[in-house]
């Protein structure tokens, strides 16, 4: 059995390694040039999403990753305020015998190791065809082709490969765009930072239906670990709706990092020392999109195309469950697919009962994780009320979706 994967995100990778683990040839496709140019928040990945991680990966490389993600001492909850950082409520994450909190490049650079040979990069999927004999051919847009048993895509929440299955986008924009960035732990930022940073995350809403996220990572990685090394550093992300924002994804890095700073006048010194402070190389935008939760996520019949995370279930980040729910998918679908492997089923029927079973979690992590999003764009408006009422509406969910 050979499978094609299309997107070498966290899920796509994950996938790539479990079936790797289980035997079967697998080889994952992404126009990024390398594992390392990529941006965005740190992840959240929880205790199931660690079990799987560290059942596919090496030891060395789960080991690295835990080297960079904060002891779960100094991730306990979220901390939910109004723009000059006062609190409104706090939420704790019920105990987990694992976590991780850790930057999307080194999370996908350990996600690539022992893959060098099987990860082409610079590939752009273009479209696909499936043939009767049940084999599929991705091709690609500098004209080369390949071949499998099975295309999967992990291409995103703007994915070909499932729009194309479906015949439309599976999921659509929700009005908010993204500005994320990096910061060095320098002491005068250090020194302005609320003591709540250190012990877990901060969600924060003002004026204009503007957002922002804030979390810290203060460990420093051991010597000698073979991945990227990130130093400490604050991790942030504005949120804004677009027409506060309407070229989201066009603007530069530059020109994001003034954008951030202005949206957030008024709002605590130490938010906008955090933002002022960071260095443009690593700051990037984002246009977030959602699937409908109510909706039939795989709305084709079961074949030997399919698609997994956000290409299939997307969600905004405000959830912190997009990156353990794609792990969580590729675990089910590699299960799935080690069967057919063996000869006790099929490559559809395996596909079949993959997606079956998305419906079992998938949907819950969408809706929670639009909470913080449906209460931002109710107060997109002039009149500031209602903060207490968001804080308390989306702390109860975002905890209980985490036990």
């Amino acid at each position: 059995m050979r499978v094609v994967i299309i997107g070498a995100g966290i899920g796509g990778l994950t996938l790539a390694q479990a079936l790797r683990t289980a035997g079967i040839d697998a080889v994952v496709h992404d126009r990024d040039p390398r594992a390392d140019a990529t941006g965005g928040y740190r992840l959240h990945l929880d205790d199931e999403a660690c079990t799987i991680l560290r059942r596919a990966l090496p030891p060395a490389a789960y080991d690295t990753l835990v080297t960079h993600s904060p002891h779960r001492s100094a991730h306990r909850g979220i901390t939910f305020a109004d723009h000059r950082l006062r609190t409104l409520a706090t939420t704790t994450f019920p105990f987990a015998e694992e976590m991780l909190f850790v930057g999307r490049v080194p999370l996908r650079v350990a996600l690539t190791h022992g893959l060098d040979d099987a990860i082409r990069w610079d590939s752009e999927f273009v479209r696909h065809e499936t043939h009767l004999d049940g084999t599929v051919t991705a091709h690609f847009a500098d004209g080369s082709t390949d071949h499998g048993d099975l295309l999967v895509g992990a291409d995103g929440a703007t994915s070909r490969v499932t729009a194309a299955l479906a015949g439309r986008p599976m999921s659509s924009p929700i009005g908010i765009g993204g500005i994320a960035g990096r910061t060095p732990l320098a002491a005068e930022i250090r020194d302005l930072l609320p003591h709540r940073l250190r012990i877990g995350s901060i969600l924060a809403v003002g004026p204009g239906g503007t957002s922002a996220f804030v979390t810290m990572n203060d460990a420093v990685p051991a010597l000698g670990t073979p991945t990227v090394v990130e130093e400490p550093a604050v991790y942030w992300g504005v949120n804004v709706p677009l027409d506060r924002l309407p070229h989201a994804r066009e603007i530069g890095a530059d020109a994001a990092l003034r954008a951030a700073g202005g949206l957030l006048r008024g709002w605590a010194p130490a938010m906008r020392a955090v933002v002022s402070g960071a260095d443009p190389a690593g700051v990037g935008t984002f246009r977030y999109h959602a699937c409908d939760p109510g909706a039939h996520l795989t709305p084709w019949p079961s074949g030997t195309v399919t698609g997994l995370g956000d290409a299939v279930h997307a969600m905004p980040p405000t959830g912190g469950r997009a990156a353990a729910t794609a792990v969580r998918d590729a675990n089910l679908l590699a299960t799935h697919l080690a069967d057919a492997a063996k000869g006790v089923t099929t490559v559809p029927l395996a596909v079949h009962e993959y997606e079956r079973g998305l419906h079992a979690y998938a949907p819950d992590a969408v809706r929670v994780s639009m909470i913080p999003i449906v209460w931002q764009l109710r107060l997109a408006n002039p009149v500031m009320g209602g903060l207490g009422r968001l804080a308390t509406a989306i702390a109860a969910p975002v905890a209980a979706l985490r036990s």
